[in-house]
């Protein structure tokens, strides 16, 4: 017992400086970090948390019981019984999956050919990469209206081609909020693609071929799961554009192809029924944040790829 002090006072000597240690080493990071995490804290945790305590609560012409049960889950109830809120939340989602789909499709291969082709054809796709990402989208969206309309150039050429017997109506549908959309997305998924096969070693391009692979089989087995952490980033942010669009549906598509933005932004906007607003918008965020978790957690612990 006698040497029980000595032998706890040496304990704590140790663990003072380890704390020091360990502090002096994340503090940095921390004092990195603090910026953006101040930033998403004022405009975006508390927002959220306002438009979720809103959500709760009872509109003006809500019934009277109601208004009278406070916080109620009335109007997420009346998200999913009314059948344009539901309906307009499906179509969000199969929009945005068929977009993410056809974008990943056509960027991937770009971004491939970025690596064989000469420094200035990949210094130009890259430019003009950059300058897609700073042009207007309703100057992109207003492109899209001239070029898939019945006398545009679209039209014009399927009708020359004798395709059609005459013009098709190719605006105000799915389809062309989808076409806009993947034209819209293509940059954010070929940067994080191409930064991420540039990561890949140039020994391991060849090991597959060296052991007699073709080059579909080294593509498949090799280079895709290398590049998944780039594909996984730049599927998750497209998937979130397209998921919370609002304009390019609002100038291409029509009533009846209205996302869960336009619903929102009637309810918010028109009508000022906030609590019924934040509901739809609280929902369409908590379904992308499970869906986003759901495709991580089928990346890590299915095909067991580190992202």
């Amino acid at each position: 017992m006698a040497d029980s002090g000595p032998s706890i006072a040496a304990s704590r000597s140790v663990a003072r400086p380890s704390a020091g240690i360990a502090l002096h080493r994340y503090l940095p990071a921390t004092l990195l970090l603090a910026p953006i995490l101040a930033f998403l804290l004022a405009f975006y945790v508390i927002p959220f948390g306002v438009m979720l305590g809103e959500s709760m609560s009872a509109w003006s012409n809500d019934p009277p019981e109601v208004q009278e049960t406070t916080p109620t889950l009335y109007q997420y109830e009346k998200t999913w019984q009314r059948s344009r809120t539901s309906k307009a939340i499906v179509r969000t989602f199969r929009i945005s999956l068929i977009s993410v789909a056809l974008t990943f499709l056509l960027s991937y291969p770009i971004t491939l050919m970025m690596l064989r082709v000469g420094a200035r054809l990949r210094s130009g796709i890259l430019l003009l990469t950059f300058i897609s990402l700073a042009a207007s989208l309703i100057v992109r969206n207003y492109s899209w209206l001239v070029v898939l309309a019945d006398q545009g150039l679209i039209n014009n050429v399927l009708v020359g081609l004798g395709i059609f017997p005459r013009p098709q109506r190719l605006t105000y549908n799915e389809w062309a909020i989808i076409v806009a959309l993947v034209h819209y997305c293509m940059p954010f998924m070929i940067l994080p693609i191409y930064g991420a096969l540039l990561r890949i070693p140039g020994s391991l391009w060849e090991a597959p071929r060296t052991l007699g692979a073709g080059s579909w089989t080294a593509l498949r087995t090799v280079i895709l799961p290398l590049s998944m952490p780039g594909v996984f980033g730049g599927t998750t942010l497209c998937f979130a554009v397209c998921a919370s669009a609002f304009v390019t549906p609002l100038m291409l598509g029509s009533p009846s192809t209205a996302m869960v933005s336009q619903v929102a932004a009637e309810q918010l906007l028109v009508q000022l029924n906030f609590s019924w607003g934040s509901a739809i918008i609280f929902t369409l965020t908590t379904l992308t944040f499970l869906l986003v978790f759901v495709y991580a957690l089928i990346v890590r612990r299915i095909l067991k790829i580190d992202v």
